[in-house]
């Protein structure tokens, strides 16, 4: 079974029929932990065209923001990619203002698709990076599950995915479990985890804190490759929960 990091080590070893690649940058959190911002970035391929996409996520139902993402595409192969994320930027500033996000988080795992020694399906992890740790270890662990998907073309085999976080005392909470492929997701082939990230609002810490205190924030990035115009495409998901 072909998974995502290799289809996607497929498209990178043949330039001549090669599909876009997104590349992302984390934007960050509120302070309260209330809201994570990311982007994702790149050139489209067969067209050419620059596009940004500024994705907002409310942490407490893991779910977009109203009239969110904002999605910029600049329908001009010779624009520049910088242009096109100055102009998603300018459109996302009001709500990065009114929700103070700012890049005060800590990124725990990043698993960049030339990453060969990496298990893209499984992560363990401490959630700060303090010295000597303090913290237990995590776990986040991908499966990958067939699932039909409308609107796609036929001959490919198309995935959803079941997320899970375990602590280290061993529970598991399930963070995602795709019965169905939503069409925002364009044909996936294959799912990795590219990037874990945390955040400590102001008096939280992990374990059993008092009932009004704020929890940690974890969010995870997965890689999702598609079919594309001239090759698997990568894009990107988060999902969002409290620890």
């Amino acid at each position: 079974m072909r998974t995502a990091a290799a289809i996607l080590l497929a498209a990178l070893a043949a330039p001549a029929l090669a599909g876009d690649t997104a590349q992302r940058e984390i934007l960050g959190f509120s302070p309260d932990g209330s809201y994570f911002a990311f982007e994702e970035f790149g050139v489209q391929d067969g067209s050419g065209f620059p596009y940004s996409n500024i994705f907002f996520i409310e942490t407490a139902t893991d779910t977009w923001l109203p009239e969110t993402p904002i999605r910029v595409r600049t329908d001009d192969e010779a624009a520049l990619l910088a242009d096109t994320r100055f102009e998603a930027r300018e459109q996302a500033q009001p709500l990065l203002a009114q929700h103070g996000v700012a890049p005060s988080h800590d990124l725990v795992v990043s698993n960049p698709p030339t990453e060969l020694s990496a298990d893209p399906h499984l992560v363990r992890f401490l959630p700060r990076a303090v010295f000597p740790p303090v913290d237990e270890e995590w776990t986040v662990a991908i499966e990958e599950r067939e699932l039909p998907a409308r609107n796609c073309p036929e001959g490919e085999t198309y995935r959803g995915f079941r997320l899970t976080l375990t602590g280290a005392d061993g529970t598991a909470r399930v963070l995602n479990d795709d019965s169905t492929i939503p069409d925002s997701r364009a044909c996936p082939l294959g799912y990795a985890v590219a990037d874990v990230l945390t955040f400590y609002p102001e008096g939280a810490n992990v374990g059993a804190p008092p009932p009004d205190a704020p929890r940690p924030v974890l969010a995870v990035l997965i890689s999702v490759v598609s079919v594309g115009f001239e090759g698997p495409n990568r894009r990107f998901l988060a999902v969002v929960t409290r620890l």
